[in-house]
């Protein structure tokens, strides 16, 4: 989002998203669940990998 120049609102109507929505994916209390995770590096043109090794 910093190297796009993207601000949370941006991203939440990108995502057709209420801004607690956004405010709850960036609060690292939340359990952000990996959906929601991956929708929003999308928006982003981004991709989320996970490996486990």
């Amino acid at each position: 989002m910093t190297e796009q120049g993207i601000k949370k609102a941006e991203l939440a109507r990108r995502l057709g998203w209420h801004m607690p929505q956004v405010d709850r994916l960036f609060n690292l209390r939340h359990a952000s669940k990996l959906d929601q995770i991956e929708a929003a590096a999308h928006v982003l043109g981004k991709q989320v990998f996970i490996q486990i090794a």
